[in-house]
């Protein structure tokens, strides 16, 4: 396909032509004609040795970056310019070094030198759970005089799954990790708590509690030591996760059961770590995934499966179906995280009759993702009629949920009314100390 700038180059022909120079503008024509037919051929034959191949991670993680890299050879002897557009999820978002307003695909240019690779490289941020397919890439192809481009796409279709993020959970199984050096000759660094297993003496912090105090050690060196022990394991941790309607709505561009289901990874993860069996129920109009408490690479598998697959649906939740299953099928004391929301008064009765029961026998922690966009609403000045009736909207949301947590509260049921961002340092805090009480 012709260009501008071949256009621009025969519209200068006719520039001669018109000041008479006929026997010049004869030989003008026919040089970039003969110019272009020559670009034509070239790059037909550059495009049939043409390579292209794309990489990127099978496995990805909602709202975590990743890169994504495309390589392009030439195994031809003169150097080629290359336009490449990538055909990506539109569940992802993207950002490349020179990306233009209004661009829907990515769209990546550079020179090819001859007998060369060249990689293409940019950012791609998965916005929802599930499985994605990659389509073709697109290159437009022409050579440094730019008379002629010639279009053709490769068929490097690539499927991606993308899970839950694990990236923080990650980052605290390090610690975990330091629990098992002992192994290895190294002086192990035990994470606090009251189970029953003694691990060592140390001085006293003035953070620790004072039951700690071993007051034999304490009357030889002539200052407080406090005892250390180690986490129990083996214990029965449980996810919970409400996927029906009060979980459909948005925080930061994902919805609160994204929130919610990387939070129920992340704990998952690090009660895996700590050799705790883990269990997940997923529930709306019904139950729609019930895994018992159990240890194993495989079944955590399944659980992160599960995860990767779950959608909010528009029902209300089933609560005293899904708690009266927990209650029939989990014997043995256990902490069980419930995550959900507390968005209106018939809900949240639902919700605290239902889980009022499971606190009998259990030890229950209510997960809920906080609206602080109402919050926020609060504070912002009022400017029209309409405002104050959207923070009269705000308030009364807000006093409901005020209401259900202090409700739940006088049961015996910690909740936490969280924001996204601090889900998971929260959810370690409140796991760890749950721990001693089970």
């Amino acid at each position: 396909m012709a260009t501008v700038k071949f256009a621009f180059a025969l519209a200068l022909g006719s520039i001669f032509w018109a000041l008479g120079w006929i026997p010049f503008a004869w030989a003008y024509n026919c040089v970039v004609l003969a110019i272009a037919i020559w670009e034509t051929f070239s790059i037909a034959r550059a495009k049939q040795s043409l390579r292209c191949e794309r990489k990127v991670a099978e496995f990805l993680e909602i709202a975590a970056k990743s890169q994504v890299e495309i390589l392009v050879t030439n195994p031809t002897n003169f150097p080629l310019f290359i336009t490449v557009k990538d055909e990506l999820p539109l569940e992802f978002q993207w950002d490349a070094p020179f990306k233009r307003y209004g661009e829907f695909l990515p769209i990546l240019f550079a020179k090819l030198p001859p007998r060369s690779q060249i990689k293409f490289s940019y950012s791609i941020t998965p916005m929802k759970r599930g499985e994605f397919k990659f389509g073709d890439v697109h290159i437009k192809l022409s050579t440094p005089i730019g008379f002629v481009w010639l279009n053709l796409h490769f068929q490097v279709q690539q499927t991606v799954k993308v899970l839950p993020n694990l990236v923080q959970a990650r980052k605290y199984a390090l610690l975990m990790r330091k629990t098992r050096m002992k192994e290895l000759g190294f002086r192990p660094m035990l994470l606090k708590g009251s189970g029953a297993q003694f691990a060592s003496l140390r001085d006293y912090l003035p953070d620790d509690d004072p039951r700690w105090i071993d007051w034999n050690a304490t009357a030889r060196k002539a200052k407080l030591v406090s005892k250390e022990f180690e986490l129990e394991r083996g214990q029965n941790i449980c996810a919970i996760l409400d996927a029906g309607r009060v979980m459909a709505t948005k925080l930061d561009g994902l919805t609160k059961l994204d929130h919610a289901v990387n939070g129920a990874a992340f704990v998952l993860y690090i009660a895996q770590n700590l050799e705790d069996r883990i269990g997940l129920m997923i529930f709306a109009g019904k139950v729609l995934r019930w895994l018992p408490p159990r240890r194993g690479i495989k079944h955590w598998d399944e659980i992160l499966q599960s995860l990767s697959q779950v959608e909010p649906q528009l029902v209300e939740s089933d609560y005293a179906g899904s708690f009266t299953l927990l209650l029939q099928n989990l014997p043995r004391r256990s902490l069980l995280l419930i995550f959900t929301d507390l968005i209106d008064p018939d809900t949240s009765e639902a919700l605290i009759t239902h889980a009022r029961l499971l606190a009998e026998k259990h030890l229950v922690l209510v997960v809920a993702l906080s609206d602080y966009e109402l919050r926020s609403l609060l504070s912002e000045p009022i400017e029209e009629p309409f405002d104050i009736y959207k923070q009269a909207s705000a308030i009364s949301v807000l006093n409901d949920r005020l209401r259900a947590i202090a409700q739940l509260h006088e049961s015996g049921i910690t909740v936490l009314d969280t924001s996204p961002e601090a889900i998971f340092s929260t959810l370690l805090e409140h796991y760890l100390l749950a721990k001693r009480r089970l």
